[in-house]
């Protein structure tokens, strides 16, 4: 089930998670108004809103157990639901009141995060959707759930079963639904402003890359592998009075690979075997038995059965290949600036409460660390909360 739900929320490829940014500073949160938990861009998050989703999130958290809902400053409930539900081993004192506490204020500040990651980020898409004229409609999200619901659940009973126990309603899905598709929305404009590729892109690549456009030699050798020379050189005056090479290779050789194919390795290029091997298949003449040749694994045997020699591809039978390549890096460099900026602007308008800073808060402290922030996240904050 827990599974499921993530599906149900998944956030668009472009939009995962990114909420450990670098805080631009320390701010007041008296912009934050009295039944709100945060406001971004002074539309508030409230705290009613805060509670649901906390629960939600605890509940899925809680895998199916009973919930412990952290309720600081005292966490008396909390404390109490624990005590009720946890059973210390044979031969082990109950947890005191204080070490129960200490587990509520941790699971108070995880659930935090969480929740207020998602809230937050829900509301960035939202407004960025605006801003952009992106909209979805509600048909597309109808069909949207429809879709997941056939993927994700058995019946219309299972789907329903979800609902009871994630304490989520059909509106809260639907929601979740939409902000999913709003994110998917704004990443397709976004990749499709991206500038064409020209020609003169194309070639300035193929010029700079000729040598991933080349193509080796290659050849069709004939193969025997023995443990000793004199086994090398039966094989080699077999196949001199008559033998077939399959048939020689089928008695002598070691090499289970070519064997199976007759004593035949096809398309072979330079570097891809043994030293030894590699080159005496290389100076051999087309049709003429080389060896016994002394190498890693043994005595070889080798006759060229034909040759095709290096090539390079041509820019027209490239170009395809180049261009699909530059339109990707092009796509995603455009992601990767629109990303800077949207978490830059969206950060700077967003302020929380004291008790709810998460480093999506332009109010949030300072991290001691750094990290490389990845792209801004869209429904559903962490799904693992789900």
């Amino acid at each position: 089930m827990r599974k499921t739900l993530r599906i149900l929320l998944a956030l668009s490829a472009f939009f995962v998670a990114a909420i450990v940014l670098a805080a631009c500073g320390s701010s007041s949160s008296d912009s934050v108004p009295s039944d709100a938990v945060a406001s971004v861009d002074g539309t508030p998050i409230t705290k009613a809103d805060y509670e649901r989703w906390a629960e939600i999130t605890a509940k899925g958290s809680a895998q199916g157990a009973a919930v412990a809902i952290p309720d600081p400053p005292t966490y008396s409930r909390c404390i109490a639901t624990l005590r009720r539900t946890s059973r210390p081993a044979r031969g082990q004192p109950a947890p005191t009141d204080v070490t129960l506490r200490a587990q509520c204020r941790q699971q108070n500040e995880q659930l935090v995060q969480q929740t207020m990651g998602t809230l937050i980020q829900n509301a960035w898409i939202e407004k960025e959707a605006k801003e952009q004229g992106v909209t979805v409609s509600d048909a597309d999200v109808d069909r949207q759930l429809a879709a997941t619901k056939r993927q994700s659940f058995p019946t219309e009973k299972a789907y329903q079963r979800f609902l009871k126990q994630s304490g989520m309603t059909q509106d809260d899905v639907l929601e979740r639904v939409r902000i999913q598709a709003l994110a998917a929305a704004l990443t397709r404009k976004i990749q499709s402003s991206a500038a064409p590729v020209t020609d003169a892109q194309v070639q300035s690549y193929y010029d700079r890359n000729r040598t991933q456009f080349s193509v080796p030699e290659r050849r069709d050798v004939q193969l025997i592998l023995t443990r000793t020379e004199a086994q090398a050189n039966a094989a080699k005056r077999a196949i001199q009075g008559g033998t077939s090479w399959a048939a020689a290779a089928r008695q002598y050789s070691t090499d289970a690979a070519s064997k199976a194919t007759g004593g035949v390795l096809r398309g072979v290029s330079q570097g891809q075997q043994d030293r030894a091997f590699d080159e005496a298949a290389f100076r051999a003449k087309k049709g003429v038995i080389v060896g016994p040749v002394r190498g890693q694994f043994g005595y070889y045997l080798v006759r060229v059965t034909s040759t095709t020699p290096a090539r390079q591809t041509p820019l027209a039978e490239a170009r395809a290949q180049i261009r699909t390549l530059l339109a990707q890096q092009g796509t995603q460099q455009k992601m990767t600036t629109f990303v800077r900026d949207f978490q830059d602007r969206w950060k700077d308008k967003t302020n929380c409460r004291e008790g709810f800073v998460v480093q999506l808060c332009k109010n949030a402290p300072t991290p001691r660390t750094t990290s490389t922030a990845a792209t801004p996240p869209a429904s559903g904050g962490s799904t693992t909360a789900r």
